[in-house]
């Protein structure tokens, strides 16, 4: 009873600061990373965030990529404020590898799986401090939401959150946790791992958030039916269509194989996902390249 009393009153107060109908629809610009300028912008800002919090070890070369980033069931999402991103989001749709928040609480994964679930897990979200409250994670989340009903098809969402934010999400958006807390697979930090049908979701927006933004839509009728003008992804795609929108060759070889380690720290099931995507001409010519680099060319950059 107590708890209850205590969640309540938490929400209450979540949403009367959040006022996220107000959140600006010309000052930032949202949209799908595809070139290594803009996958590199992500994955450092993300590198940064999470050394400010502590949460992983600062080196100012770091570029944090997850096993998720190289595998084309993961989508980008990157935010402008002019020239500068400043903010990302990771979705990532269910396959055969896996999803990230898995390594935390694999039964709990499977047993939405068991029900039919088609998953997207939300991660991988940074923002720079300056426009934290400024509305970009609501841009980022209208994004990822309309990306995950419209293009993915997906039924769940699922993520993993420090637990001392299991109240905004559940507050804002309808979250349920799907287990205790637990420590994290990778960083050095606490998760809690949440979930959400998406058609409890848009239920719950629609009754805590009825207000139209400065769009005159609301914020569930922006995840369902159009996009705000500031969000530069396409508005429908067939599915053969969305693997034109998986990361190029050359941004895989650039980033994942050229400039990091990434695929050397792949468990065996993600690796051999991977390879059913990409070719051996793609994997053995950047290994190659590495090669070349290692052995000590005089032009060697990293």
């Amino acid at each position: 009873m107590l708890e209850r009393l205590r969640d309540a009153l938490i929400d209450r107060r979540i949403r009367s600061k959040a006022a996220i109908h107000h959140t600006p629809l010309d000052r930032y610009r949202v949209r799908i990373a595809r070139d290594v300028h803009q996958h590199e912008d992500a994955f450092r800002l993300l590198h940064v965030a999470y050394a400010f919090q502590g949460i992983e070890n600062i080196r100012s070369d770091k570029l944090r990529i997850t096993p998720q980033h190289v595998l084309p069931e993961a989508t980008v999402f990157v935010a402008y404020e002019g020239e500068q991103c400043v903010g990302t989001m990771t979705v990532t749709l269910d396959s055969p590898a896996g999803i990230p928040v898995e390594k935390d609480y694999p039964e709990a994964i499977e047993r939405l799986r068991n029900h039919g679930s088609t998953l997207v897990e939300y991660g991988s979200l940074a923002v720079v401090r300056r426009c934290w409250s400024t509305g970009v994670v609501v841009l980022l989340n209208i994004a990822a939401s309309y990306w995950a009903i419209h293009m993915l098809e997906a039924t769940d969402i699922v993520m993993g959150v420090n637990p001392k934010a299991l109240p905004l999400y559940r507050s804002l958006y309808g979250f349920r946790p799907l287990g205790k807390p637990k420590q994290h697979a990778e960083l050095t930090a606490p998760v809690a791992a949440m979930s959400l049908r998406i058609a409890d979701g848009l239920a719950h927006t629609r009754k805590y958030w009825p207000k139209p933004m400065a769009s005159g839509r609301t914020i569930a009728e922006h995840y369902a039916i159009e996009l705000p003008e500031c969000i530069e992804i396409p508005a429908r795609l067939s599915s053969r269509e969305v693997t034109r929108w998986k990361l190029p060759r050359s941004v895989f070889q650039e980033l994942f194989i050229n400039r990091s380690d990434r695929l050397d720290t792949l468990d065996p099931t993600t690796l051999a996902y991977l390879k059913r995507w990409r070719s051996d001409q793609t994997l053995q010519a950047s290994e190659n390249t590495k090669d070349f680099f290692i052995k000590g060319s005089p032009h060697a950059t990293w």
